[in-house]
């Protein structure tokens, strides 16, 4: 045990370590509602205990016990691969089991590899470790597994690039149920991966003494930016269902009874926006508008977007933004602030009102209401 070399590093792959333990163990309790934590709250673990590698290195704890040489955490074929089925698995695009199977798959072998090896005696997990021979072909293992990560941190990106046209198409707002926190993981995994590859390259003692130790503080703080967003975050599409009426079965393939109850449902839709104001419904989606008018939310959205050329995010806004600027331009209102205005507009937050004000008005909402003044 006097050998082990403590240093500011390890200290903080340690932390690194316990904190991604504790963060995906307590989603993985909580799976049982969701199985996108449990995803989740694998992909924590795996990602986390792969520290375990780096800090025996860094406290020489191999070289007194070399029976943890080969340790089985080693995950470099598992760990974007979990996050890309989280991803999909919380936005509702689930993939089959023979798929899913198929890309754990070589994180699984990898896996048993590793712990085939690890259970064998020490004297010859010694002596492979000395192999250069076998040593090489350990490393050009771990090198495949780089592009193999890369692919799937690009597909969680495009999926959640094409998830936004869904959310926009379901939801009036929008907030927090865009992924972009995943996708700010996906981007630094892919970063941060190819930054630890990159380090075959760089003078090993200016990367351990100098750039190690930042990316360690970084990732300390990645992780426990995951567990907290994972935790917050949503299943999505939760109210997604099909009214049993939709457009289709009351046509009987006549053309003029389908423009007139095409007709008679966007009237419907028109009137609960402008006399009802359903729109000031801070949180109201697709299918409470589908249950209100008794269509199919697949109907709805092809209604709205056939009518007004907008999706059911902006169709909604709109409303939004012109009961806003009603408010603004009635001196009685004088006494709300911008926030009250946003609430009453039908807005969740100040952010988002400004924002679409700003996208729909080409002003801001004080810049409309000095002007109005």
């Amino acid at each position: 045990m006097n050998d082990i070399n403590y240093n500011i590093t390890s200290l903080i792959d340690i932390l690194g370590l316990v904190q991604g333990l504790f963060l995906g163990l307590f989603l993985i309790s909580e799976s049982r509602y969701q199985k996108s934590k449990l995803l989740l709250g694998l992909f924590l673990v795996v990602y986390s205990v792969e520290l375990l590698n780096s800090i025996f290195e860094d406290l020489h704890i191999l070289k007194a016990n070399p029976n943890l040489l080969f340790i089985p955490f080693n995950f470099h074929y598992l760990v974007i691969p979990l996050f890309y089925l989280y991803v999909k698995n919380v936005s509702n695009s689930y993939l089959s089991k023979k798929k899913v199977f198929l890309i754990l798959l070589p994180g699984i072998l990898e896996f048993i590899f590793y712990c085939i090896i690890f259970l064998q005696r020490s004297d010859f997990k010694m002596n492979l470790f000395n192999s250069e021979n076998f040593m090489e072909w350990m490393g050009m293992l771990v090198i495949l597994s780089l592009p193999y990560s890369i692919y799937y941190g690009v597909l969680t990106i495009k999926h959640i690039n094409k998830h936004k046209e869904s959310v926009d198409n379901f939801y009036s707002n929008t907030e927090g149920k865009l992924l972009l926190w995943a996708k700010g993981v996906a981007i630094f995994l892919i970063f941060f991966i190819s930054f630890i590859f990159s380090s075959i390259f760089v003078e090993s003692k200016f990367y351990s003494e100098y750039i190690y130790p930042i990316m360690s503080a970084i990732n300390v703080m990645f992780i426990f930016w995951i567990g907290i967003s994972g935790i917050r975050q949503a299943k999505l599409f939760d109210s997604l269902d099909v009214s049993s009426e939709n457009i289709e079965t009351n046509l009987n393939n006549s053309v003029p009874v389908k423009t007139e109850l095409i007709n008679a449902h966007y009237s419907k839709l028109i009137e609960l926006m402008s006399k009802e104001k359903f729109f000031l419904e801070p949180n109201i989606s697709l299918a409470d508008v589908a249950k209100k008018l008794e269509i199919s939310q697949r109907n709805l959205s092809e209604l709205i977007r056939e009518n007004s050329n907008k999706n059911f995010n902006q169709f909604i806004n709109y409303y939004r933004v012109e009961e806003a600027k009603k408010l603004l331009k009635d001196s009685s209102n004088n006494n709300l602030n911008m926030l009250g205005i946003a609430y009453d507009s039908g807005f969740n937050s100040k952010a988002s009102f400004y924002s679409v004000f700003k996208k729909l008005s080409s002003v801001t909402p004080t810049e409309f209401k000095n002007n109005k003044l």
